[in-house]
């Protein structure tokens, strides 16, 4: 394991309660695949996942525009090659375009040297996407590999954004910025459904429900003032229409009472620079 440099204790610009992030995980049914275990499902249930590059997208874009929003895209290698119009509208938007994997693998016990194989393929796509080289990674459905965060950190990112250790940034000894999700920001667990699991997944949630536990926990971790909240999407599931009008209530919520709203790289840059300040005071 890698020990923490540091904890918690940050202060946001401009006397911000929270620094908050809108991160949509764009991997369509790959997401499915990886649930389920097989490459081969029905295509009922392949559509779920696909309703996101086909319609939940264009809604999750266009909330952004109207409010001139920041926010990070995970994009799949695979994502990229097999839906590059939607994806260059993510780019032309000019959002933060993030690693998620190659195929959306979320195996433990990948090797390293075929890991390294998916970064240099989503690498390129994502550059040759975007103009520039991806700074950040989160896991396949949360998955890394032993190696991943060192691996990372030798490729020059600046953070990760999988692990779940926490309500606050760090910064890891390897020099990587950490910024930790929560499972009860994730619309995964409140928006997905499937019937070709072993055992039928079924979370439909009604937004109100939803807006309401999400209230609260915005609430609560803004009380305390150091804290980020990392909102982890998906356009197949938040892209559903009145899940979508639910996120934007709650983000003029979050605006409303002192959230700072950045993308994933914005916060981590300024977190690095904060403890780089805070660790030369103190000697």
């Amino acid at each position: 394991m890698i020990s923490l440099k540091n904890g918690d204790g940050i202060q946001w610009p401009e006397g911000k309660r929270i620094a908050v992030m809108l991160t949509f995980d764009f991997d369509a049914e790959l997401l499915r695949y990886s649930v389920i275990g097989k490459r081969k499902i029905g295509f009922a249930d392949v559509s779920r996942g696909q309703y996101g590059p086909k319609e939940g997208l264009k809604r999750c874009l266009a909330m952004l525009r109207r409010h001139q929003l920041p926010a990070t895209f995970f994009l799949p290698g695979e994502i990229i090659e097999k839906y590059p119009e939607q994806c260059r509208e993510i780019a032309a938007g000019k959002y933060e375009i993030a690693y998620h994997g190659y195929d959306h693998n979320n195996t433990i016990g990948i090797p390293e040297e075929e890991e390294t194989g998916n970064l240099e393929k989503s690498e390129g796509l994502i550059q040759k996407l975007s103009g520039r080289k991806p700074v950040g990674a989160r896991g396949p459905l949360d998955a890394l590999q032993e190696y991943s965060l060192d691996l990372f950190s030798r490729r020059g990112y600046l953070y990760d954004s999988t692990l779940k250790d926490c309500d606050w940034p760090y910064v890891l000894e390897n020099g990587l910025v950490e910024l930790p999700t929560d499972v009860a920001v994730d619309d995964f667990s409140y928006f997905y459904f499937s019937y070709a699991d072993e055992a039928p997944i079924n979370c439909s949630y009604l937004p109100d429900d939803v807006y309401a536990m999400w209230q609260d926990a915005f609430d609560e971790l803004a009380a305390e003032g150091d804290k980020i909240m990392v909102l982890k999407l998906h356009p197949q599931l938040i892209g559903r229409v009145s899940r979508i009008a639910m996120l934007e209530r709650f983000i003029l919520y979050m605006q409303q009472r002192g959230a700072w709203i950045a993308d994933c790289e914005t916060v981590a840059r300024y977190v690095k620079e904060f403890y780089r300040i805070k660790e030369s005071e103190t000697k």
